[in-house]
């Protein structure tokens, strides 16, 4: 498939989540990722002035993508059990190789670790209401949300020698293991 022959700002960050999730962190370099794009370093610095507003954007647009977007989607839903029902699933169809990708990133850089830091306080705050929204008392709620968050980061950060298919179906099982609400 022939790129775009201009690539745009949302060019250059989906661009570079797919790098991200097949190649790391070492994949996000102006170089590589020009490559990967078949265009000039001016392309590239016509959006970004240097590689760490690039990484910066990045993690803000892997933040609003895998983040607030799949909390309003899930806001969507009327009853928060649906709601919560309706995010596992979301999560579950996330390209886990991202996520990985965008906390290894976060060990490199420090404005990515921030990004990361926050992302992870907003999922865990967010569950943490709904689970509150369904009748659990509050600190039930916020330790429900942190052991269920840390179920979702820590299957995919392990390395168990499975397939991507493998761990969603270990965090599905997990998930299972969980009270939930019915569905309406």
């Amino acid at each position: 498939m022939k790129p775009p022959s201009r690539f745009s700002r949302a060019d250059w960050l989906a661009l570079g989540l797919a790098a991200l999730a097949e190649g790391g962190p070492s994949s996000l370099t102006i170089e590589a990722l020009c490559r990967r794009a078949g265009k000039t370093k001016g392309s590239f610095y016509a959006h970004f002035p240097a590689l760490g507003a690039f990484l910066a954007a990045l993690a803000e647009h892997w933040r609003e993508s895998f983040t607030l977007r799949l909390m309003q989607e899930a806001d969507e839903g009327e009853a928060a059990g649906a709601r919560l029902i309706a995010l596992d699933k979301m999560a579950l169809s996330l390209d886990f190789r991202i996520e990985q990708g965008m906390r290894r990133l976060a060990q490199l850089d420090a404005g990515v670790a921030t990004i990361c830091t926050a992302v992870d306080r907003e999922r865990i705050a967010y569950l943490a209401g709904l689970h509150g929204e369904v009748g659990r008392r509050p600190e039930e709620a916020l330790a429900l949300a942190r052991i269920e968050y840390a179920a979702f980061v820590g299957f995919q950060q392990l390395d168990l020698g499975l397939s991507s298919q493998d761990l969603h179906d270990c965090y599905r099982s997990f998930m299972r293991l969980l009270p939930r609400p019915a569905a309406p």
